[in-house]
């Protein structure tokens, strides 16, 4: 072995075997690069995502308030409906009652004003 040429030989061989194993170790380590590169984006998404819920949640609670705000105005909007319907009937039935009353009031309005036209007349008719 002291032949120079299975030195050089040995020599060369264990240069180009360490030449393909840091080959190999410079892409593993940029694989890793890569990647830890993509972990730490996803964190930075999965943070901002997160603060997004948060201000979602918040959004979520006022419109659940508006909600409940708008169902009560409804609700008070139901009951006013119901009265106004109430009274319209009454006002139905005011009206009718107004209605059988004029008749009565034409005709004392008529007795009137024959008793003004006619006084003697007024009172041969007192019983009608």
């Amino acid at each position: 072995m002291n032949n120079s040429r299975y030195i050089v030989a040995g020599i060369s061989g264990i240069v180009v075997v360490m030449s393909v194993f840091t080959y190999l170790m410079w892409g593993i380590a940029n694989r890793i690069d890569t990647m830890t590169n993509t972990i730490v984006r996803m964190g930075t998404d999965i943070h901002t995502m997160t603060e997004v819920q948060k201000v979602m949640v918040q959004d979520v609670s006022a419109m659940s308030t508006n909600i409940a705000t708008i169902q009560a105005s409804v609700q008070n909007m139901d009951g006013q409906l119901a009265a106004m319907s109430h009274n319209m009937a009454i006002m139905t039935g005011s009206t009718a009652n107004m209605n059988s009353s004029m008749a009565r009031m034409s005709h004392d309005v008529g007795r009137t004003s024959n008793m003004f036209s006619s006084p003697m007349s007024y009172f041969w008719n007192m019983g009608r």
